[in-house]
């Protein structure tokens, strides 16, 4: 993001009582060299857009594809900068701004520690539970699930998805599906102002390359599957598996939960290097077997245009049966998800199931497979599935639980 961000995105949330970072303290943390004076002056945040900036904030200048953000720093130091954080390169190109500068070897690497640093939301600072779930397909689904059933165990929720970040009840346009390290700890501290417990966050592959979920780790994540997609980020579909990886690593999670219907998934519990539980879903599973060897089972009971009732059972003589207000076994699958990744970050099992079990998950889940119609005429439903995987998935949901002719308009 070496430019100004365009003017008809959201603007990034910050915590309403900013910090004060030093940044002499910075300079000696992170920087290879000052150029200027850094004494005396005083942080409020962390950005990489001008166009965002606020007084009393860093602007950080990394290299673009044809531009390096160093040349903004003129406009940032109008604006109210106090200070740059940039490469070498950049230095050069930011000194006519005046401001002193902070060198550092990759800024782009290095904006999620300085970010947890400037907002406090480090791994070592008392922030909400972190719940992150990752894959190809079901991430929007999961994190919203999620929300839905901390908000019926009585939890204050946040969450970040593709289209939407909620805090505390309020909803805001979503930027990015995962925002950059800086917004991301700006939201985090906003969220604990303002008391929320537990937060979904969807995190994409790109996400963990670009580095915008570094400087947290998450308290359990949860892995949906992995499918045709992205292949314009990646060279190949193993080198998109790699990228999704590394959340399960204790640099990035405590505890994972990880989903066997797709054969990635196996292999992502094999690698992993935090602790696991598998879930599998055999109506939909690939491989039978793998299905069968999962922790966690979910069995679809009943598929209706209000809903999906499932099953989930670990064979030990836990089992809850419940429904997702959305049709589709994927969709069961991803409730099942959901209710694990609880489990594995400290709910009872006694509170969920008191709470699911003969019930309904309360959640909204805006385009996914969403019946828009009403008691007349024909059932209409939005979805914003965009993949081959995601098209077929809803296809046969819909096919279902219709008995005349399916028309799908893309």
């Amino acid at each position: 993001m070496p430019s100004d961000a365009p003017s008809n995105l959201p603007p990034v949330l910050r915590p309403e009582n900013p910090p004060r970072r030093d940044l002499a303290e910075l300079a000696r943390r992170y920087g290879v060299r000052t150029i200027g004076d850094a004494d005396g002056t005083t942080l409020t945040g962390i950005t990489l857009a001008t166009a965002d900036l606020r007084a009393g904030e860093a602007f950080v200048a990394i290299r673009g594809v044809n531009r390096h953000g160093a040349e903004f720093a003129p406009t940032a130091a109008q604006r109210g900068a106090v200070a740059v954080i940039t490469d070498a390169a950049g230095a050069e190109i930011a000194a006519p701004a005046g401001l002193p500068i902070v060198v550092v070897d990759d800024p782009r690497a290095l904006l999620g520690e300085l970010s947890a640093w400037v907002y406090g939301t480090g791994p070592d600072d008392q922030l909400p539970q972190l719940l992150a779930t990752t894959g190809t397909n079901g991430k929007t689904s999961v994190s919203h699930l999620l929300e839905g059933i901390l908000d019926q165990l009585g939890v204050v929720t946040g969450l970040s998805s593709t289209a939407e970040r909620h805090i505390a009840g309020e909803v805001i346009v979503s930027r990015l599906t995962t925002p950059e390290a800086s917004e991301f700890h700006a939201l985090l501290a906003l969220m604990r102002e303002r008391g929320v417990q537990a937060v979904a966050v969807e995190v994409s592959a790109q996400a963990l390359t670009r580095h915008r979920v570094d400087g947290l780790v998450f308290d359990v994540a949860g892995f949906t599957n992995l499918t045709h997609d992205h292949l314009d980020d990646y060279a190949d579909m193993r080198e998109y598996f790699e990228a999704k990886l590394p959340l399960f690593r204790p640099d990035r999670a405590r505890r994972g939960v990880v989903c066997l219907d797709s054969a990635p998934g196996a292999e992502i519990a094999a690698r992993a290097e935090i602790p696991v539980v598998t879930i599998a879903t055999p109506a939909i599973s690939e491989d039978a077997a793998v299905a069968a060897s999962a922790d966690w089972i979910v069995e679809i009971v009943d598929e209706r245009q209000e809903g999906t009732e499932f099953t989930l059972s670990d064979g030990k003589g836990r089992a809850l049966t419940t429904v997702v207000p959305v049709i589709g076994r994927h969709m069961a699958a991803n409730a099942g998800l959901a209710i694990v990744m609880l489990l594995e970050v400290g709910y009872t099992w006694e509170h969920l199931y008191s709470t699911l079990d003969g019930s309904h998950i309360e959640a909204s889940l805006p385009g996914r497979t969403q019946l828009v119609s009403g008691a007349e005429g024909p059932a209409v439903y939005v979805d914003f599935g965009h993949s081959p995987d995601a098209f077929e998935k809803t296809l046969a949901a819909v096919r279902r639980v219709t008995p005349g002719k399916v028309v799908m308009v893309f």
